[in-house]
């Protein structure tokens, strides 16, 4: 990190009550930015502002939904009016699935592409006015398996993946104003004790599967995204083989997936 790069920026982090949100906002706060974070939940929200707060972080937290309307430009005007401006929108509000496409209920599969997808279609709607005036940065936490499709995670991967046509379209219209637009492919994170990721029914369960690296080193790679205003970057090594191979050969990918589901192999359990 370049001393002073993000002295006084002010960054949006959705999502920031926890994991690779709240990583990312203590980080900020370190290198000397204002940070706004945004989460549903209100009382882990205001732990995490006080947590901030105590490293000495100029902090405001706003309670709302991402794939509400009304609440993105909210989090975004609070920005603004607490701070005067907006230079970082990170979209890293989420959530997880799992379960096989035909079980999922509605409710599951709206809850998930309107998270994932409409908030950050919102908030990113909201901010670009503010971010074109301070010629700032735009990132879009999407997942690895945004890039290819996976077993038992049919909604998440298709909202993930839909980041990526709309980082690229609002890349190309923003390149000329001087906005940068970037967007990080995670592999799978370290989780707090209490995620839950929704089961075909809606109800919630802890995540079943090993994590391919540490919610700091996520939140280090974001920064060095937004530092060298990089188009993107994808996270761990099987991430960037992955990316590789699905766009030369799919369908060695496709047969790869139903060999390894076949014989319920270790890396399969990993990814499904």
């Amino acid at each position: 990190m370049r001393k002073d790069y993000f002295k006084d920026q002010v960054a949006l982090i959705s999502g920031a009550s926890r994991g690779v949100g709240f990583a990312l906002a203590r980080k900020l706060v370190e290198a000397g930015a204002k940070v706004v974070i945004t989460a549903r939940t209100e009382k882990r929200l205001l732990d995490s502002e006080a947590k901030l707060k105590a490293l000495g972080g100029s902090v405001v937290s706003v309670v709302g939904d991402v794939s509400n309307w009304d609440d993105a430009q909210k989090m975004v005007q609070a920005a603004v009016d607490n701070f005067g401006r907006l230079d970082i929108l990170v979209n890293n509000a989420g959530i997880s699935m799992r379960g096989n496409f035909a079980d999922l209920s509605i409710e599951v599969i709206r809850q998930v592409a309107e998270t994932n997808l409409m908030g950050s279609i919102y908030l990113s709607r909201a901010a670009i006015p503010f971010l074109k005036s301070s010629k700032g940065h735009l990132v879009f936490i999407s997942s690895i398996v945004g890039l290819f499709g996976v077993p038992g995670s049919s909604i998440y991967c298709a909202s993930k993946g839909a980041l990526k046509g709309l980082c690229e379209s609002l890349r190309l219209e923003l390149h000329p104003l001087g906005v940068h637009v970037g967007i990080v492919y995670l592999g799978f994170t370290e989780h707090d004790p209490e995620k839950r990721i929704l089961r075909p029914d809606g109800t919630g369960s802890p995540p079943d599967r090993p994590a391919h690296h540490s919610q700091a080193y996520a939140a280090d790679l974001i920064i060095r995204l937004i530092e060298k205003r990089k188009a993107k970057v994808v996270m761990t090594p099987i991430g960037k083989i992955g990316a590789v191979v699905s766009r030369l050969f799919p369908g060695f990918v496709e047969r790869a997936v139903l060999f390894a589901q076949s014989r319920n192999l270790g890396i399969y359990q990993r990814f499904s």
